[in-house]
């Protein structure tokens, strides 16, 4: 399926805060993903599989892709020795790359990508999980941004399901006050 930018953005923010992240914090997430997107790299992918882990217990705060990422743009120095799923670690380097003027490179024991100047993203080696990752400096050609993000109707399905735990539950008192559709709404 293709997606505008603004919609995967948007779906990706619901489905971050329904999985608990913070309002900030899932504001970053769905930046992240569009950014990835834009490079035509399966960001919606990422994200699904990183709170698919998270929901599952499987991953902890100290290898959160969009708590590092938070902690590198807010000028800390986070520890990079895990991350579950590196590449939603890619788009917060952006900044960074431009701050030092010159490419950076995420590499870890399994998971390659790059930084560029102009905000270009590339995955040389993807995973899932990796540890003993590093930011180095790097060359890396310009990127061509892509303005249409594409994901599975299974994955935006999925995503779709963190993104109602967002949403207030209906009531007879909601409705009796007239929200929803009811009858009248149908015409």
């Amino acid at each position: 399926m293709s997606y505008s930018m603004g919609e995967i953005e948007s779906h990706c923010r619901k489905a971050a805060r329904g999985a608990g992240f913070s309002f900030g914090e899932a504001e970053e997430a769905g930046q992240a993903v569009r950014r990835l997107s834009a490079a035509g790299l399966a960001g919606a992918e990422a994200l699904l599989a990183y709170l698919t882990a998270r929901e599952a217990g499987e991953t902890q705060d100290s290898s959160c892709p969009i708590k590092l990422g938070c902690q590198l743009v807010d000028g800390a120095s986070p520890s990079l020795a895990t991350c579950h799923t590196p590449m939603l670690l890619l788009p917060f380097l952006s900044p960074l790359a431009e701050a030092q003027g010159t490419a950076l490179l995420l590499r870890g024991a399994v998971f390659e990508g790059l930084a560029t100047l102009d905000g270009g993203l590339h995955v040389i080696h993807p995973a899932l999980q990796d540890s003993d990752l590093s930011l180095q400096s790097a060359t890396a050609p310009n990127a061509d941004l892509v303005w249409r993000a594409t994901c599975s109707r299974d994955t935006y399905a999925a995503l779709d399901a963190f993104c109602q735990r967002t949403y207030a539950p209906e009531t007879e008192a909601s409705r009796a006050k007239g929200a929803g559709a009811g009858n009248d709404g149908n015409t």
